[in-house]
């Protein structure tokens, strides 16, 4: 069965959010997640940097990396352009929400 839209932006969020962890074994399971879902070495590359070849991904991305930057004009400007792209609220509290878990789940 193919993997869900939803378990591909969790991979994204997953690989964008902890790429700089340093932790070759973690980064190493993330990218086995990540194939996992479908998703090819390119998509895996540019999630790895916050971003995606799919527009709606790649605002959802830039506002997760912004959270976890904790840069209030960039979580503002992030919130906007993820509003052009057609992201509700709801889904932006979503991504918000999971972004704080992932990065809550390797905190010291």
């Amino acid at each position: 069965m193919p993997a869900s839209f939803q378990d591909r932006l969790e991979a994204q969020l997953a690989l964008a959010l902890l790429s700089d962890c340093g932790c070759l074994e973690m980064l190493g399971k993330l990218e086995t997640d990540a194939r996992r879902t479908g998703m090819t070495g390119a998509e895996i590359d540019v999630a790895l940097e916050g971003r995606s070849f799919e527009a709606r991904t790649s605002a959802a991305l830039a506002y997760a990396c912004a959270i976890k930057a904790a840069r209030v004009d960039l979580v503002a400007d992030a919130r906007n352009r993820a509003y052009v792209f057609g992201l509700s609220d709801e889904e932006l509290e979503a991504v918000a929400q999971r972004t704080r878990q992932i990065i809550g789940s390797v905190a010291p």
